[in-house]
């Protein structure tokens, strides 16, 4: 009888796991995103701080790798032979116009280094899309905020991905490890978490959620791209990293200048 129950719990084992149990709160897959201080991802609808305490840091790049390995191999499981990991010199471009690519990484700012790119667009609902293929982790949509020159100022009553992203998504890339997060769509995000996607595989459109939505931050997406590194002494938490040189490259395959004739 005993071999047979042992039998019965390695196929369970072996078997791919169901995207809801690989899904976990959007607010607490951004605790484990998100960097030690998390000063600029408060929880809740106030902008306020929520301090990381060591043993939090320590437990959560702990459950953040057992989630990765899990994401993995949900990934090789769904994607098949259809679907395969993404290089960087594969990355796909992740606007469906050329628009404004700023190399705007650390970009000095009033709440901190600005760790992400951020590429600007003629008009909101130009198409956003995935430049590698991976595992949807969080999205979000719905975002109920806004900005009132006369009034609140910039406010938030809900909904989206966070109080600053807005509408959006994170992408775990198995390729690299890494992860994307674009923030500032607009209604209507296309993926939810546990979706396997294809490089190019349309996010939502831009828009002008979260903090885009204060008076002159333009009509932009949003581009983040972390990876495991060591902050704050403690080896495993996700830095940023510029992807400048990836995503202008895709650009360049994807839009390329045409030069006039002299």
């Amino acid at each position: 009888m005993l071999l047979p129950l042992i039998a019965l719990a390695a196929a369970l084992a072996a078997a791919p796991q169901r995207s809801d149990s690989l899904v976990i709160p959007a607010g607490d897959l951004m605790r484990l995103y998100t960097d030690c201080g998390e000063a600029r991802w408060p929880y809740g609808t106030e902008e306020r701080l929520v301090p990381k305490t060591t043993g939090e840091i320590d437990s959560g790049v702990v459950r953040r790798r057992g989630l990765e390995a899990a994401w993995r191999a949900y990934f090789a499981a769904r994607a098949g032979d259809s679907i395969r990991p993404t290089d960087t010199t594969a990355w796909r471009y992740p606007l469906g116009v050329r628009g404004k690519l700023l190399d705007n990484f650390l970009n000095p700012r009033a709440d901190g280094p600005h760790g992400a790119l951020d590429i600007f667009v003629p008009r909101e609902g130009e198409e956003i899309r995935s430049p590698v293929a991976g595992v949807v982790v969080a999205a979000g949509d719905g975002w109920r905020g806004g900005y009132e020159r006369r009034g609140r100022g910039f406010y938030y009553e809900g909904d989206g991905l966070s109080r600053r992203a807005g509408n959006g998504a994170i992408l775990y890339d198995p390729a690299s490890g890494g992860y994307f997060l674009f923030s500032h769509l607009g209604v209507g995000v296309r993926v939810r978490a546990g979706d396997v996607i294809a490089a190019g595989t349309p996010i939502g459109r831009a828009g002008h959620t979260g903090n885009a939505a204060l008076p002159g931050h333009g009509k932009h997406l949003h581009l983040a791209y972390k990876v495991p590194g060591t902050a704050c002494g403690i080896p495993g938490v996700l830095v940023a990293v510029d992807p400048y040189r990836w995503i202008r490259g895709a650009r360049d395959r994807e839009y390329p200048v045409r030069r006039r004739r002299p």
